[in-house]
């Protein structure tokens, strides 16, 4: 039996990227991609998911979907999007053939908050962050709406009777840590 092939957020950014590279994702045997041994962005990967765990505890009380099952995750989102209120990491939404895991999900009554985790820092006080010099949109901010409005399309076909909040959660650059190292 053969599995069903989703456009993920990941394949979706590709797509954006380079339509060629989503055609040929998945098939090893037709093109080689050489960036799954590239230890820089392995070493780049590992330090998004430790923004990642970061960021849950921003949401005191949240509960994480475990594992890669795409079936699995999708039940167990479904589930506990039933409760009034959850704080759910990793959330897995489908709708027809696109899929999404959502960094957080944040459900009270008929209202989602999607929050997307970035391990990209900002400053608030730069006024061009989002939009450029010439007034346009700041072309290196882009891929991260484009992934954002991604998962708000999918979340809002998957669950249409529900409001939606979308948010980029980033560092802000212009504040000090208030941990010290010893």
């Amino acid at each position: 039996m053969k599995t069903a092939r989703y456009l993920t957020k990941t394949r979706f950014k590709l797509a954006l990227e380079c339509p060629t590279k989503l055609f040929y994702t998945g098939k090893p045997d037709q093109f080689i991609d050489n960036k799954k041994d590239d230890h820089f962005l392995r070493m780049l990967a590992d330090g998004g998911f430790q923004v990642g765990e970061l960021a849950k505890l921003m949401f005191v009380g949240g509960e994480e979907v475990n594992g890669l099952d795409h079936e699995d995750a999708l039940a167990r989102t479904a589930e506990l999007l039933q409760k009034d209120e959850v704080v759910i990491f990793e959330a897995a939404i489908r709708y027809q053939d696109l899929f999404i895991r959502i960094d957080v999900l944040k459900k009270r009554g008929n209202h989602l908050e999607l929050v997307e985790v970035k391990a990209k820092s900002f400053d608030p006080r730069d006024a061009r962050f989002f939009l450029g010099a010439n007034g346009q949109l700041n072309t290196k901010i882009l891929p991260y709406l484009q992934d954002v409005a991604f998962q708000k399309f999918v979340l809002r076909a998957a669950y249409p009777g529900y409001t939606i909040s979308t948010f980029l959660m980033m560092a802000d650059k212009s504040k000090q840590a208030t941990i010290q190292t010893v």
